[in-house]
């Protein structure tokens, strides 16, 4: 038996069960080969972002590398989509005499079918393939005593935690040392547009330090900081979760440490940082069981009725950050500087855009996706049905944020906001959150009015989400 792997989402070492299964299945000392398949076509499918591409690119050249010094000859593959992936899996196991083909399962619709399809071209040609629930903590298997999955985020948690207690945390693999450099292929060139990621450091052990120093330094103060994006104390570990760079088990491990009763008896921060961790296994979870939710379909599907407001202008406005809610801009200017926003800031946003805007759910979905380091589609598809009031455990329709409101929440001496939105950057606080007036009467015309009036949108979107 010759083994080799298939990387996609899971581009680690640590904590990866096709990389487990590999090195157990072959002699010892003996060069595994390794695939990736980058399908630019699908990317663009996908909606992938310039600076996710630019990010992959640049850990693919530093995992190979690394993958190399453990006897791991990783070679990268270019096709146009999916639908060529059995013809690329084919020819590279006949090239190394392949019998077995190990990789971690991805979710949505797309990859799902990929997987079989390439699974019945393999097994035609006496390959077997063995796929892994590397990606998650808790395999997509748990059910409600009834025998469903769950569809409500609460239950699903504690189900969620009650598996983790029992199953338990995978202690680190072990790696054997083995340069293989003088084999390797060189990557070829990228095959898609890419935008300047440096700002975010690549490689499996960068990412690993991060995750230690989070735990270490700043997870005991997460509940109580995460909604103010002044502060800047979030993890920023999602690009690292998004193309696996870190698996859920690290994360698991490090928490484990601070209790013994894990996943219970944690401090309060860190136990609502398991909670956000749950969140993203919840999405991939409904991603499996839900087919429609990668076919732009709401999760309830009377709302998919919904007379969404098809405005391209005022959709520009809100991508461009010049709707006049200082805090709404702030985060639409932060994504486009950074493709990266702060979480509490996209919840505000995506609620304006569908809410006061009544603009379908689904554009800002994809917007949000075109230009996201760490774009997910289980989950950024969550948390845009959520705002929506579209899918599951989706906060209720009758619950509109008030951007007004919410600014002097999450940022009451409008630190975050004088960052992003230069024109205020004199704005005294008092005017900072609802600076029309403070405007006018300084003669100012550099940054526009709101572009609705919060209530009266509130008052239409109501009206119009109780026709359903």
């Amino acid at each position: 038996m010759t083994s080799g792997i298939w990387f996609r989402n899971d581009l680690r070492l640590q904590d990866n069960p096709a990389v487990a299964a590999a090195y157990a299945n072959n002699a010892v000392g003996k060069v595994i080969p390794a695939l990736y398949i980058a399908a630019p076509k699908q990317w663009q499918q996908h909606d992938w972002a310039a600076i996710k591409v630019d990010f992959l690119w640049r850990h693919l050249e530093q995992f190979q590398a690394d993958a190399a010094a453990h006897q791991i000859a990783l070679e990268v593959v270019v096709i146009d989509d999916w639908q060529q992936a059995g013809k690329a899996c084919l020819e590279f196991c006949q090239r190394h005499g392949l019998t077995e083909l190990y990789f971690n399962h991805e979710y949505p619709v797309h990859e799902q079918r990929r997987d079989r399809a390439v699974a019945v071209w393999l097994a035609d040609h006496h390959i077997q393939c063995h796929g892994f629930h590397g990606e998650l903590l808790v395999p997509p298997v748990i059910k409600t005593q009834t025998g469903n999955y769950y569809q409500k985020f609460t239950p699903f948690n504690r189900a969620w935690r009650a598996h983790l207690a029992t199953a338990g945390v995978a202690a680190a693999m072990q790696l054997p040392q083995h340069d293989v450099s003088d084999q390797l292929q060189p990557l070829p060139e990228c095959p898609a547009a890419r935008r300047d990621s440096s700002a975010w450091p690549v490689g499996e052990q960068a990412a690993q330090q991060r995750l230690q120093r989070y735990v270490d330094e700043q997870v005991m103060n997460y509940a109580d900081e995460r909604d103010f994006p002044a502060l800047d104390t979030t993890s920023r570990l999602s690009p690292y979760w998004e193309l696996g760079l870190l698996g859920p088990q690290a994360a698991a491990r490090h928490l484990q440490s601070l209790s013994p009763e894990f996943p219970h008896g944690l401090e309060r921060g860190a136990d609502v940082w398991l909670t956000e961790l749950a969140w993203r296994e919840f999405y991939q979870h409904l991603m499996r069981h839900i087919p429609r939710l990668s076919y732009g379909k709401a999760f309830l599907q009377h709302t998919d009725a919904f007379p969404w407001n098809t405005d391209t202008q005022q959709f520009a406005r809100w991508c461009e950050g010049r709707t006049g809610y200082p805090i709404v801009d702030a985060g639409m200017r932060q994504l486009a500087a950074e493709g990266w926003m702060h979480n509490r800031v996209r919840m505000i946003v995506a609620n304006f855009l569908v809410k006061d805007l009544q603009i379908d759910w689904r554009w800002g979905e994809r917007f949000f996706m075109q230009q996201l380091i760490d774009g997910s589609f289980p989950a950024n598809n969550g948390g845009w049905q959520w705002s929506a009031s579209t899918g599951t455990d989706a906060v209720p329709y009758f619950r509109v944020f008030n951007p007004t409101t919410q600014s002097a929440k999450v940022d009451p001496d409008g630190s975050y906001i004088r960052t992003w939105i230069k024109e205020l950057k004199d704005c005294p606080t008092k005017h900072i959150h609802a600076p029309a007036a403070w405007l006018k009467a300084s003669g100012r015309d550099d940054y526009p009015q709101p572009m609705v009036d919060h209530s009266s949108a509130r008052e239409r979107f109501l009206a119009a989400f109780k026709q359903l």
